[in-house]
């Protein structure tokens, strides 16, 4: 009695989830993921006209392999989203490929835009759309910006590094915000007393009198309605090599005083497009930092700090008025490559005193990175931090 009913009744349901479960696991096994354009994933400030679209099959089959792609690109990402593009749509294309080149309608500088890829399998199946991803264009071409070079002064021999500020209004509720930022030299971006983001070291190297390049921020959760400001540090780097160095960057013909130029654009949402550019209406001042190179580090007084000096209300009556200075060069482009950035904390294995004045912090490996260390002491200490790349049989530095 058992064994029949088992037969009529269960059996059949067992056949008919069975075949339903592989229907959805045929829908579901494979698909489009890790799109990136200019192999960077959602990247803001892209320059190229024609950015290259790549993207990764998942498909645990074996012998699994992709037979043609569709991709689509556009402004509304509802749209892509559903496979509607209003700037490109490949149609079906027969190739394994996972990278292509942009071939669509123009693009525009400072524009947000959506893409998404459908594939086949080798048995012809078609896959879900992928998630959206999208890239945000740059200023494309030098004409769009609208800011001007600055600097505090001319004098390459000037030790410590400049403070640039500038307080701005913000009439409306903010939509979205940007800031795009050339130095020659390093920089270190503030708004309203916050870091921008975890970047270190940019922008990176280059021949400076052939290339300069620049960065975009999103900086949208930072701003607000009323006051703000915004704050720039400037560092030698490899610009204004001060230290006798080799290869003789000390005596680099682009050798000057560290600069910037920069555009902050801000969108309401009522529609008002705000533009806040560098210029000599900023406000510039010597830093706490009297001394930076990339070969015999920094020297930092804290006697010498600015408190506030990247918020709104902050007094800069006693600040100078920046300088207009030349560009480095005349090709200004995005850089487009993955930061320097810290990745991870590595706290000390062991710390050895030698005296009140000498300690060690063993790291247990060679790393790159910086020291973050907590200290108490009269004003005027001094405290010195040494690198070093391996111990003494003592066990000191």
């Amino acid at each position: 009695m058992i064994n029949k009913f088992l037969y009529k009744y269960l059996i059949p349901g067992l056949i008919l989830v069975a075949i339903a479960s592989a229907c959805s696991d045929n829908k579901d096994r494979f698909s489009a993921f890790n799109l990136k354009c200019e192999h960077l994933e959602n990247p803001l400030g892209i320059d190229v006209k024609n950015p290259r679209l790549s993207w990764q099959m998942k498909d645990d089959r074996m012998g699994a392999g992709q037979s043609a792609f569709r991709v689509v690109v556009g402004r509304d990402s509802t749209d892509v989203s559903l496979g509607k593009g209003d700037m490109m749509d490949s149609g079906k294309t027969g190739s394994d490929r996972n990278l292509i080149v942009y071939a669509g309608l123009p693009l525009s500088p400072l524009t947000r835009y959506f893409w998404s890829i459908q594939i086949w399998d080798k048995k012809g199946e078609l896959s879900e759309i992928s998630r959206v991803a999208s890239f945000e264009t740059g200023m494309m071409e030098p004409r769009n910006w609208k800011g001007s070079w600055i600097a505090d002064t001319r004098d390459i021999n000037l030790k410590p590094a400049p403070l640039f500020r500038k307080s701005f209004t913000i009439p409306g509720e903010i939509k979205s915000a940007r800031a795009y930022i050339a130095v020659a030299g390093l920089y270190e971006l503030y708004i309203n007393g916050k870091k921008v983001g975890n970047h270190r070291l940019d922008p990176s190297y280059t021949r400076f009198d052939r290339r300069t390049l620049y960065l975009t921020h999103d900086i949208t959760s930072l701003l607000k309605t009323g006051e703000n400001a915004a704050g720039v540090l400037l560092g030698n780097g490899w610009y204004n090599h001060q230290s006798t160095a080799v290869w003789f960057f000390h005596e680099a013909p682009w050798r000057a005083r560290p600069k910037l130029c920069m555009d902050i654009h801000i969108n309401l949402r009522d529609g008002t497009e705000i533009i806040i550019p560098t210029g000599t209406d900023w406000k510039t001042s010597l830093s706490p930092l009297t001394f930076n190179s990339i070969y015999t580090a920094e020297h930092y007084d804290a006697r010498l700090e600015k408190p506030g000096w990247d918020m709104p209300g902050y007094d800069d009556s006693d600040w100078q008025n920046a300088i207009n200075v030349p560009a480095p060069s005349l090709n200004i482009t995005a850089q487009v490559m993955h930061p320097v950035r810290a990745e991870a904390e590595i706290p000390a294995r062991s710390v050895k005193k030698f005296s009140d004045r000498k300690y060690v912090f063993d790291l247990g490996r060679n790393i790159a990175g910086v020291s973050r260390l907590k200290v108490r002491g009269e004003k005027g200490t001094v405290i010195r931090i040494k690198h070093a790349e391996r111990l003494n049989p003592d066990c000191s530095g």
